[in-house]
């Protein structure tokens, strides 16, 4: 019999799943998107389907890198080899934003490529969070509306908007259910079934995402996955996609209850409200939810959600990951040292490929950080 878990298994590892495939034979439009401050509402709004950029089924980066530096991330370079070996040509759009010098760095290759969709869009969000860098990227919100309604002729209402905001509002709450399910100390889900989770309901129409979520939620009652001698920890990084990276670490004892990644908690951190004008409602969501070390003046925020989630969830230590070259993280990471310092944390920063190419080095390293642990209870 299938359960659930097996059916995000399958889902979390195709690039084009079989919902998006069923989609599109309905005559839905993909549009793919880079990072949490694209809002999925505009697009559900356009009665498109909103599908979050990964590099699973990785061909490699050899292809792209033609078109890039060795010294751009292994996320980057994988995602662009996957558009030029045709993995993404199901996608109708794809939308980019100012995330990071890579990722800007692809909008151009892809659009040089000559691969993929006619409609790339890219979002100028500002860097730091104040009234007029809200104001700017609530213009830039109002851009990205009218360039869609005009490339796809369809027009986005406030009352599909506000019908929007209500179905991604409910895939926000289960998976904050979810989540808090892992305060217990008997488990029900693992870190790993977690990550694959996001990854499905990421790639999938919102009404199909929630009724996966139902039913995932369902699944968990009385469920117990806790290993004997497990260490509660929590994850925090930028680009985790891969399970089977946390799986390995799983194997070697890491319970890991709690998160601060793209795929994590941080998607779902808070809702839309259901006042006010809809987009102004989007544009203070999206602006303002919790943020990546790309917003340069909210550090504190950042670094204060770490520390309450960890005693919220009773995580003995903090694992900090970073793909090399990332260098948002890399400074990030750095302050991690002085936060651990100060509140008296065991922190292991983890440096790595996309893929797990230096998979022997990081189970050395999270065998020896979970003894260490170990002898100190």
């Amino acid at each position: 019999m299938t359960t659930v878990f097996d059916e995000i298994g399958i889902l979390s590892a195709a690039t084009e799943n079989s919902v998006i495939a069923e989609a599109r034979k309905q005559g839905k439009k993909i549009i793919g998107y880079f990072c949490s401050y694209v809002p999925e509402e505009i697009i559900t709004a356009a009665g498109m389907v909103p599908y979050r950029m990964r590099a699973v089924e990785p061909h490699g980066t050899s292809r792209a890198d033609a078109y890039y530096s060795s010294m751009n991330c292994t996320f980057s370079r994988s995602c662009f080899d996957k558009v030029l070996n045709g993995d993404f040509d199901f996608l109708d759009g794809v939308i980019f934003m100012n995330n990071c010098d890579h990722t800007r760095r692809m909008h151009d290759n892809w659009r040089h490529s000559g691969k993929g969709p006619e409609f790339i869009h890219m979002l100028y969000v500002p860097h730091v969070i104040t009234s007029d860098g809200e104001g700017k990227y609530r213009e830039g919100l109002e851009k990205l509306v009218r360039e869609l309604e005009k490339h796809y002729n369809v027009s986005i209402t406030g009352t599909a908007l506000t019908e929007a905001i209500k179905l991604h509002n409910k895939k926000r709450a289960l998976l904050r259910r979810i989540n808090e399910t892992r305060k217990s100390p008997e488990l029900p889900v693992k870190a790993s079934e977690m990550l694959r989770l996001m990854l499905s309901v990421t790639a999938m129409p919102v009404e199909h995402a929630n009724s996966l979520l139902e039913r995932f939620l369902d699944a968990l009652n009385g469920r117990n996955v806790s290993e004997p001698g497990g260490m509660r920890m929590m994850l925090a990084g930028g680009c985790v996609e891969e399970p089977e990276h946390l799986e390995m670490m799983e194997s070697l004892g890491a319970a890991i209850v709690a998160d601060y990644i793209c795929l994590g908690s941080r998607y779902a951190d808070r809702d839309v409200a259901a006042e006010g004008a809809p987009l102004s409602s989007i544009t203070e969501r999206y602006y303002r939810h919790l943020s990546c070390p790309r917003m340069m003046n909210d550090t504190r925020r950042r670094f204060d959600y770490i520390l309450d989630t960890m005693k919220d969830y009773r995580a003995r230590a903090l694992v900090a990951e970073k793909l090399k070259f990332c260098m948002l993280f890399f400074g990030e990471t750095f302050l991690y040292k002085e936060e651990s310092k100060k509140h008296g944390y065991p922190l292991l920063v983890l440096e790595r490929e996309y893929g797990d190419r230096t998979e022997g080095q990081q189970k050395t390293r999270i065998q020896a950080f979970i003894e260490q642990l170990r002898n100190f209870d």
